[in-house]
């Protein structure tokens, strides 16, 4: 797997710019490192349904979820990949 970067261009309020490293003295290393903290704070909200169709999908994603899970590892997705392509090789 390729780690692929995306530039992001954002305004930053003066005071804040001021506070932080200068480009090309660690800024960009910096910024990530505080949106991953940020994103490691937040918790991860669970789909709670609300509606008779939400408690219909639910049911749905239940009843499948064996099919699902356990997740495969890399080699079990390119073996199972092979299988269904019928070049079991």
């Amino acid at each position: 797997m390729t780690n692929v970067a995306t530039t992001v261009s954002v305004k930053i309020p003066p005071q804040v710019l001021k506070r932080i490293p200068a480009a090309g003295h660690g800024r960009s290393g910096f910024i990530l490192q505080a949106i991953e903290e940020k994103l490691m704070r937040q918790q991860r909200v669970e789909w709670k349904p609300t509606t008779e169709r939400g408690h219909k999908l639910a049911a749905l994603l239940a009843k499948g979820k064996k099919e699902r899970y356990p997740l495969l590892n890399d080699e079990q997705f390119e073996q199972e990949l092979r299988e269904r392509r019928g070049r079991n090789f």
